[in-house]
């Protein structure tokens, strides 16, 4: 028996400044247990083209490796963090295609308590940048709690690189609620939650979810440079891509 799950999501944005702007869409995802790759399953694939597919390449992009497991344990032991399982929560390829915003990397103890998250993010300009989130005590991440991180990597057009994010995560098996605001000058510009629901895997819960949602991860592209256009439309001045940083890992304060 894996701890694989299904997961069905609400993502929801809404842009403050300078002007208003906000979203709330049906997706997926999968949480995965790295331990327990590849999964078996007629319609994910792991390394290989299928209905769903999953890629190791889509993951740890900064790291000259491709074993998952050793990528993050890397990261966490410079940070003196142990953690007893990792959980992925990514979204597939669908027919070959992904693009993740976020995939997080949910880092629990012996007791399946969160201890650290890694924010894996990703741009549409092909660059990929991580938050490592955990206590400095090493103690358990508890759902009030508010970590603080200095923005440092190119997201959005029609934001600066500037200002700082705050995440809070609620986190368990079958319910996930993650939370990621962004400030600059004090002022909250960006609010940012995901809102997810675990079912144990199945190739049932793919197919269902293939027809509910065709081309999800598609749909996702699509639906980012729509936002994208309506905030043009709204005079919001389009920001041109500063040079990555050097950094490939922001922590929190």
């Amino acid at each position: 028996m894996t701890d694989h799950k299904f997961c069905k999501a609400k993502v929801f944005h809404a842009r403050n400044f300078p002007k208003k702007n906000s979203f709330l869409y049906k997706v997926y995802y999968l949480l995965l247990d790295i331990n327990e790759l590849p999964i078996k399953s007629r319609f994910l694939s792991f390394e290989k083209f299928n209905l769903f597919s999953f890629y190791k390449k889509d993951h740890c992009k900064n790291d000259g490796t491709k074993d998952l497991r050793n990528w993050i344990e890397n990261i966490l032991t410079k940070e003196n963090v142990k953690a007893c399982k990792i959980m992925l929560l990514t979204q597939p390829r669908v027919l070959g295609y992904v693009f993740n915003p976020v995939s997080l990397w949910f880092c629990l103890n012996e007791k399946k308590e969160l201890i650290a998250v890694l924010a894996e993010v990703n741009n549409t300009f092909g660059e990929s940048h991580s938050y490592l989130i955990y206590n400095h005590d090493y103690s358990i991440i508890k759902s009030n709690q508010e970590h603080f991180a200095k923005k440092e990597f190119h997201v959005s057009p029609f934001f600066t690189r500037e200002g700082k994010y705050r995440f809070k995560f609620d986190y368990n098996p079958q319910k996930i609620k993650v939370f990621i605001d962004y400030f600059s000058e004090d002022k909250l510009m960006l609010q940012t939650s995901l809102n997810v629901d675990c079912k144990p895997f199945s190739d049932w819960q793919l197919i269902k979810a293939f027809f509910a949602i065709p081309f999800l991860t598609l749909k996702v592209i699509i639906l980012i440079h729509y936002q994208a256009l309506k905030i043009v439309f709204k005079g919001i001045k389009y920001i041109k891509k500063p040079a990555p940083l050097s950094n490939k890992i922001t922590k929190i304060f």
